[in-house]
């Protein structure tokens, strides 16, 4: 077995620089592997959440839950064989978590061989246990920790190639198919299984995973038993208790049952105060009366109260239990007014704490509050503020949170909102900004200290865990949501001006970035930086600087990923080094390149607009697709196989088998749940993404289903099919709706109307029809192209279509009068694929040219050409934010680009590269221009004002030349063309292809008829300019031909080439009349004089010479 080795213990060799990156060969035992797929989990260790909790609920008295044991519904479900579910809900501080420790506790304390127990216990505030994906994580974690074996479920799904999971296993749904598979391989005669505070979980599916535990997992009574706690709960009163194997405990119906077991409990609280006050029997009797009046059978009230009692004196002890409000509500009322009231400065804090904690996304730790605070005083009087707060939050060891749901809940609305707007204003900008002066102020390199290598290779010292480290530990909510919080409070004054290019963002990402980078890899959360500069990029779109600055950096980290996973510090060497010369980060990181690097290689000058190259098919691709989260890109190959890739990493996820012939089409669900596929072998397969799973299979069409397609509302699936019909498919019952035919030849593709209302076809027959998706009606024929219509596409506003076309063109329709808007005729071969942006102002194309072109929709002008693919463009489609495009070919790999979308529709004035070659026209009023950025443009001679851009070349222009009338330019390409344009209109008239190689030199003959070129395949050719054809190709020169010429009476041509030579030619006869030779280097230009008589030529050899 063979991984690539995660060699944290080499991070700190500054020593190298990686250049590729490095594949060791590894033999892991299955000890090793097992360790790998729990690490990659990433599950809260159960036990330890337990303990704190039960830490924070005092010395737990089991006489307190004493009544649960002997409930009859409990009994059934513990020992007997026909219960498999067990639900105990009630109101807030009514005790679930404490009757949830005990039961385990219980029935940890009976575990034996033939039994198990597994829990876990969610809560609201801590992004790390309120998620069903936690929840399931937990579960499995436990049941590998006890039963050898089990563990088998995760090794069978890892990658060890590519040391993941093959499977998605942030899916609650995934982890979910894992865990039954454990309970299912279990040996032990009964599992025990307690979710406490289901309610707290803040996942919108919990109604679906109530749905599968009744239906999935309550299969085997006498051996799987369940045991859920939650506040009352609408979605589990309409799933649970729908059968004779689940029974219920309500706290409520219970009352009497908790009133004595609060008794019982106020009894032991008032014992422990008396042990420190010494109340004497008469007090502690009116104590315990006091409680349990105003308790209202709540432990939480009476924990709360006992708590502020200690330190009270006794003789006020009375008195202040007097006076505090009986019920949670008034508790929490009574804490803020008094808070409120004061004017100190820690009742200040007490409230910014509060505020903060409302705020935060996680329980915080006591090292992390000054981070997000801004309260710098010690941990030592954190606690202190604690303490002063102790009705709403408390320290569960270092972990600060609230005291329960229901302190959190008060505080989000009411009198307690009331009291933390009524402070000062501290919110998500605040918070966001505290932040970064903490990490800016503490990020460094090697924050860590991690050992260098030796000359041998080996450590200097030994390797120390970096979550070991204090300081990482404590950036660690800071490193990880500052920027959520600044997306919180984008549109507030004081986020406007951080975001300014002095701002505190600017001066953060300027002079911190990379630290910050190596500080989420060493805390092993390298994901979350994609995820805040995706934020930042939302946040940032107002503000130039930054909206740059985090352009070029999700450049720099979605490049460098894998570099920056394994070899974090490699983040200030080779990953700066092997970054673009224009790239903002290299620029401003330049001064942290390791001291003995003396020299660094050239790069080019911008990242290349193909982020990932995706390999893994086997064969062509013909269908790609982005999920609605862009997170995931399907792809649909003719090895017969759907593949699902990581968008961020280009790693491929899964790999859906199933069909037995070519796929031509795949298609995400609008939630992006499904995927759809459609094959030669006639079928449509409907599958599950986060399994895998093969749903359902959909037959019906008699020959190659084409294309396939979900309806925006997800209700329906349309496929097209090579049989001429399309049909309507009901996706919730995966039946047939309806066939629409009217197409006489094969149906290519597809697409619904945003509003849903309407069906777009391109056929074979030359044809777009328009349907009508309730009725099935045809609305409207739309016929002008001259061979098959390969691709249909709606605007997002309803208003037109666009279609692709085997006749070379991309045609858009008006969809209300049917009549042809625009026609876009610059692909040089068949147009396979077209889409238009989420925005509706750009259209991709994919051709047979083995190019993706990106067009303006209003102006049809085109913007970019992404050359990549070495064979035909099956497919294209936008990422849902439009900035990102993904590409099919028949070279068998899928393409995600970088569009730079933002940028495209401001004109760019002058050229992104270097210019290569100046042309006046005859008047002198213009003057175009070639350049490596691939493009030819003209100005206005006297103002320098850019006049048009022409796009179209694939590759650096070497020459450029206006015709003798100014009419035509002709520009010459590294891309072994040239090309004529209209000088006026931009238009492109032709594309002159015949050279094999690069184009070096173009010209136009005196009379404009004729066009001459040179070549780095040694040649010369002569074109009919009228009609693009080749006339003439001379040959002669022993090396590439830099430069051509036509005399002024247009019977010669003069020719200079890299053999050091100058040829002359006879343009009727095509013969070499002449041979020139006195250069001792390449002859890099010629000219005639007026007359014709004299040449001038310029060499490589540094001289000019004149000759007749």
């Amino acid at each position: 077995m063979t991984t690539q080795v995660d060699i944290r213990g080499n991070i700190a060799q500054a020593e190298a620089i990686q250049v590729n990156s490095v594949n060791l060969t590894t033999v892991h035992t299955l000890a090793e592997v097992d360790q790998l797929c729990l690490r990659t989990l990433r599950c809260a260790n159960a036990l330890v959440v337990k303990n704190k909790l039960k830490e924070n609920k005092d010395k737990l008295l089991y006489d307190l839950i004493a009544w649960v044991f002997q409930d009859r519904q409990y009994l059934s479900w513990q020992d007997g064989e026909k219960i498999s579910l067990l639900w105990i809900k009630g109101g807030a501080g009514r005790g679930k978590t404490m009757i949830s420790i005990g039961l385990v506790d219980r029935l940890l304390r009976r575990q034996n061989d033939s039994t198990m127990v597994a829990y876990f216990f969610c809560q609201n505030a801590n992004y790390e246990l309120n998620t069903l994906e936690s929840v399931i994580k937990g579960l499995i974690q436990q049941l590998v920790f006890k039963q050898q074996g089990l563990q088998i479920a995760l090794r069978r799904r890892w990658d060890c190639l590519k040391n993941r999971f093959e499977e998605d296993t942030t899916s609650w749904r995934v982890l979910w198919d894992i865990l039954l598979e454990m309970l299912e391989g279990c040996t032990c005669q009964r599992v025990y299984i307690i979710v406490d505070a289901l309610d707290e979980c803040r996942d919108d599916d919990k109604t679906d995973f109530l749905k599968l535990i009744v239906r999935t997992g309550l299969h085997n009574p006498a051996k799987i038993k369940w045991l859920l706690t939650s506040r009352p709960l609408h979605s589990a009163d309409r799933e649970l208790l729908t059968g004779n194997d689940q029974a219920q405990v309500s706290l409520e119906l219970n009352l009497q049952h908790i009133s004595e077991a609060v008794k019982t409990y106020v009894a032991f609280k008032v014992a422990e105060l008396d042990r420190r006050h010494n109340y004497g029997k008469e007090l502690r009797r009116k104590l315990e009366a006091v409680l349990n009046e105003k308790a209202e059978s709540t432990y939480l009230w009476v924990s709360l109260v006992c708590k502020n009692l200690e330190g009270v004196h006794r003789d006020d002890a009375l008195s202040t239990i007097q006076e505090m409000p009986p019920g949670l509500p008034s508790l929490y009322h009574r804490s803020c007014t008094q808070l409120r009231n004061r004017e100190s400065v820690d009742a200040k804090n007490c409230i910014r704490l509060l505020k903060v904690m409302m705020l935060a996304y996680r329980p915080l730790h006591s090292s992390e509050v000054g981070s997000v605070t801004g309260i710098t005083d010690s941990v030592l009087r954190i606690d202190a503020l604690v303490d002063k707060c102790a009705s709403l939050i408390n320290m569960r060891g270092t972990i600060i949170d609230f005291v329960h749901q229901s302190a959190r809940d008060y505080l989000s609305s009411g009198d307690g909102k009331a009291l933390l707007d009524s402070h000062e204003d501290y919110g998500n900008g605040h918070v966001a900004l505290s932040c970064l002066f903490f990490l800016s102020a503490e990020l460094r390199f090697n924050i860590c200290e991690l050992p260098r290598l030796d000359s041998t290779g080996k450590l200097t010292e030994e390797m120390k865990d970096p979550k070991e480290c204090a300081l990482l530990a404590s950036m660690e909510y800071a490193a990880t949501f500052w920027a959520q919080h600044l997306e919180g409070d984008s549109n507030t004054l004081l986020v406007q001006n951080a975001l300014t290019e002095r701002g505190e963002v600017s001066r953060f990402l300027q002079a911190k970035f990379l630290e910050w980078l190596e500080c989420l890899s060493l805390l092993d959360k390298q994901e979350m930086a994609i995820e805040v500069l995706k934020t930042m990029s939302r946040v940032a779109e107002s503000a130039p600087f930054v909206s740059t600055f985090v352009q070029d950096a999700t450049h720099f980290l979605v490049r460098h990923y894998h570099t920056i996973a394994n070899w974090p510090l490699q983040i200030y060497s080779s990953a700066t080094v092997f970054s673009p010369e224009r790239s903002i980060v290299k620029r401003e990181n330049l001064d942290k390149l390791p001291k003995w690097l003396k020299q660094i290689p050239r790069m080019d000058n911008d990242w290349s607009s193909v982020i990932h190259s995706m390999g893994g098919h086997s064969d062509k691709v013909k269908a790609v697709a982005f999920s609605p989260s862009g997170k995931r890109i399907a792809s649909g190959s003719h090895d017969e196989t759907i593949k699902i890739w990581d968008a961020r990493t280009g790693d491929l996820e899964k790999t859906l088998a199933g069909h037995s012939d070519w796929v031509y089409a795949v298609a995400f669900s609008p939630d992006g749940k499904h995927i759809v596929s459609g094959s030669d072998d006639n079928t449509i397969k409907f599958w599950e993404i986060a399994t895998g799973k093969l749903l359902k299979t959909l037959t019906g069409h008699s020959d190659c289903v084409s294309t396939v397609v979900f309806s925006p509302d997800g209700k329906h699936i349309a496929s097209g099919s090579h049989d001429g019909t399309i049909k309507l498919w009901d996706t919730k019952t995966r039946n047939l709706s309806k066939t629409l035919a009217g197409h006489s030849g094969r149906v290519n593709s597809v697409a619904f109307s945003l509003d849903c209302k309407h069906i777009a076809s391109g056929s074979a027959d030359n044809t777009i029809k328009l349907w009508d998706t309730v009725s099935g009606a045809l609305k409207k024929t739309l016929a002008c192209h001259s061979d098959w219509v390969n691709a249909v596409a709606f605007s997002p506003d309803g208003k037109h279509i666009a279609s692709g076309s085997g006749d070379n063109t991309i045609k858009i329709w008006d969809i209300a009068t049917g009549n042809l808007w625009k026609i876009i005729d610059s692909h040089s071969d068949c147009v396979n694929t077209v889409a238009f942006s989420p925005d509706g102002k750009h259209i991709v194309s994919g051709s047979d040219d083995n190019t993706v072109r990106l067009w303006d929709a209003a102006t049809t002008s085109l913007q970019k050409t992404l050359v990549g693919h070495s064979d035909w463009v099956n497919a294209v489609a936008f990422s849902p934010d439009g900035n990102h495009l993904v590409s099919g070919s028949n070279d068998n790999t899928i393409k995600l680009w970088d569009t730079m979308i933002r940028g495209l529709h401001k004109t760019q004035v002058g050229h992104s590269d270097y210019v290569t070659t100046l042309s006046l026209s005859p008047d002198a009023r213009y003057v175009a221009s070639g350049s490596h950025d691939s493009s030819v443009k003209l100005w206005d001679a006297r103002s320098g004002a850019l006049q048009k851009t022409f796009a179209g070349h694939l590759d650096a222009l070497n020459a450029v030349d206006f015709s003798p009338d100014g009419m035509h330019i002709a520009s010459a390409s590294n891309d072994s063309t040239i090309r004529l344009w209209e000088s006026v209109t931009g238009a492109l008239e032709k594309t002159l292809a015949g050279h094999s190689d690069w184009v070096n030199a173009v010209a136009f003959s005196p009379d404009g008829k004729h066009i001459v070129s040179g070549s780095d395949d040694n040649t010369i050719k002569f074109w009919e300019v009228a009609t693009g054809k080749l006339l003439k190709t001379l040959t002669g020169h022993s090396d590439c031909v830099s430069t051509v010429v036509f005399s002024p009476d247009g019977k010669q041509i003069a020719s200079g080439s890299a053999d050091n030579t100058i040829k002359i030619w006879d343009i009727a006869t095509g013969n070499l009349w002449k041979t020139i030779d006195s250069h001792s280097d390449c002859v890099n230009t010629v000219a005639f004089s007026p007359d014709g008589k004299h040449i001038a030529s310029g060499s490589g050899d540094d001289t000019v010479r004149l000759r007749q």
